[in-house]
């Protein structure tokens, strides 16, 4: 269960307990406005489909959808069967907007038929530099902790040769951080 303090800001759903603290069930995202937000998408089955030029198709998406809507991604790892990104909007609806057409198009390209995501997206938003800096070190190191790799630049598919050693020519290529402010 995730736990949001401002109840009133929250989205509506989920339960109040008597502190005034909402209690949201694991199908319930929270969007806001103006604020980055941590997601992480899931292969049904976990099945390791997000390999080879299954990975390009996700980018290429990607691509077409922050041109779209001006969705910001400022971090990512792709991994075999599931995917972390950090996204910003000025607006709440173009994250869902992005997310949504993610798994309708990679569905459509990478399996006719549907079927390819497990379930919607989990999605939070993240409100200080520090958690921001925690998720961000949290998606490179994934990798790491699934023993895919013995260090976070050996993985290619993950946005830490573009922003911590400023490599450039990534296969899939981060937006500015320039307009964050938390």
């Amino acid at each position: 269960m995730l736990r949001y303090p401002d109840a009133e800001a929250a989205a509506e759903g989920g339960e109040r307990t008597n502190l005034g603290v909402r209690i949201l069930n694991r199908w319930h995202n929270y969007y806001q406005d103006d604020h980055p937000h941590f997601c992480t998408a899931t292969i049904t089955d976990w099945k390791p489909m997000l390999q080879g030029a299954n990975v390009n198709v996700l980018y290429d998406v990607w691509n077409e959808s922050r041109i779209k809507l001006g969705v910001k991604v400022l971090a990512y790892v792709v991994m075999p069967d599931h995917y972390h990104v950090i996204l910003e909007s000025g607006e709440g609806k173009a994250v869902t907007e992005f997310l949504r057409r993610t798994a309708s198009l990679t569905s459509k390209r990478l399996q006719p038929g549907g079927g390819l995501w497990k379930e919607r997206p989990m999605v939070l938003p993240i409100h200080s530099a520090d958690v921001l800096r925690t998720k961000v070190d949290y998606i490179h190191r994934n990798p790491l902790r699934k023993e895919l790799v013995l260090n976070p630049e050996d993985w290619l598919h993950s946005s830490f040769r573009q922003l911590v050693m400023g490599e450039i020519g990534a296969a899939f290529v981060c937006d500015d951080w320039g307009h964050i402010s938390l």
